[in-house]
């Protein structure tokens, strides 16, 4: 429970803090977005290595190497192959995520389209973990997608308006980003169901084995934080062109906030992994949801967009975002009769493997 707290304060401290950050940087240094993305997986990578990570013990002999390097890697409790999948998924999501603000898509349209993960991760929940809804859920998840469809069409309606070239290309550019946001909301989607998928699978593998040391074992979204970061690093470096670019763009005095920007996402993401890790994929979708209602309403406020919105695009956001933000208060439905076998099953395989270790 405990880990679950710390989870919640550091998505709605640290994810509300950097995204703040983000739209100053926006604001102040455009065009950034690619460099701000691989800072942000250095700094993670480099916060989160320490825990995969230990000292030699006085037992274990290594000869020459322990003279050397003096530290080892802890025993791994994920899949290689699991690491890999997340490594890439996540890469993509979060760099789409950050060029989407690139192509005339704002802070509260970003978090109002993407509130739409709760919508697909209650379909995939449906189709894959025989999940079930009833109808009010239904109707919230529905509501928001009616809202992202108006939200749509009136921004079309506004840059197609005038008729010129400039606005066409603008509108053309804003169709980019829609379907930016598209594709990451639905990566984000599955990379939640599969995360899900890879704890069970990890803990799985965990009880059925009688000789593991669990003291040489780092926490499991450690694990899968600092690899899915350290191990894209290199994809960066698929544009090192464009990396070098987009540092000169940084604005002078902007320096601080990305350093900011970077920390506030260590924290940020840590707790969407802690979260993951000790919660179901619907739940953090969910927590998330309220987060993003949280960001669109400072960047409304702080940064002035509620001059710019008309009244479709007000009833479309606060419909959507308030359709998330009142799911938590909806009757849920029954638990499904294979989802109380199957943590009946976990329990026992638990307690078999306490048995042999007595």
């Amino acid at each position: 429970m405990a880990d679950v707290a710390v989870g919640l304060a550091s998505i709605f401290c640290g994810c509300q803090a950097n995204v703040f950050l983000l739209e100053l940087i926006i604001t102040r240094s455009p065009n950034t977005y690619y460099v701000l993305t691989c800072a942000q997986y250095v700094c993670v990578a480099l916060f989160t290595l320490p825990l995969l990570v230990r000292f030699t013990r006085p037992r274990e002999r290594l000869a020459a190497t322990a003279a050397v390097w003096p530290l080892r890697w802890r025993r791994s409790r994920i899949a290689l192959r699991h690491k890999l999948v997340l490594c890439i998924a996540a890469w993509l999501m979060s760099v789409g995520n950050n060029i989407a603000f690139g192509f005339h898509i704002s802070v509260p349209l970003h978090a109002t389209f993407r509130s739409s993960s709760l919508m697909l991760n209650m379909l995939a929940g449906y189709l894959f973990l025989g999940k079930r809804f009833t109808a009010l859920q239904v109707a919230s998840a529905t509501t928001i997608c009616v809202g992202l469809v108006a939200l749509a069409l009136e921004k079309a309606r506004k840059t197609g308006g005038g008729g010129e070239v400039d606005a066409s290309v603008t509108q053309w550019y804003w169709a980019c980003g829609v379907a930016i946001l598209v594709a990451t909301t639905a990566c984000t989607t599955a990379l939640g169901v599969f995360q899900e998928h890879m704890y069970r699978s990890a803990r799985a593998q965990e009880a059925a084995s009688a000789d593991v040391d669990d003291d040489d074992a780092p926490p499991m979204w450690a694990e899968a934080l600092c690899s899915s970061h350290l191990f894209a690093l290199p994809l960066f470096l698929l544009q090192p062109a464009r990396l070098y670019t987009e540092l000169t763009r940084i604005s002078s005095g902007g320096e601080l906030t990305f350093a900011l920007n970077c920390v506030m996402q260590v924290v940020c993401v840590a707790g969407v992994y802690v979260m993951n890790n000790k919660t179901s994929a619907f739940t953090l979708t969910l927590t998330l949801t309220l987060r993003k209602l949280a960001s669109f309403a400072v960047s409304v406020v702080y940064f002035g967009h509620y001059r710019h919105l008309t009244p479709v695009e007000w009833v479309a956001m606060l419909g959507a975002l308030a359709a998330g933000t009142v799911y938590p208060l909806l009757p849920k439905a029954p638990h499904h009769a294979s989802d109380d076998d199957a943590a009946a099953a976990a329990a026992a395989a638990a307690a078999a493997k306490a048995k042999r270790l007595e």
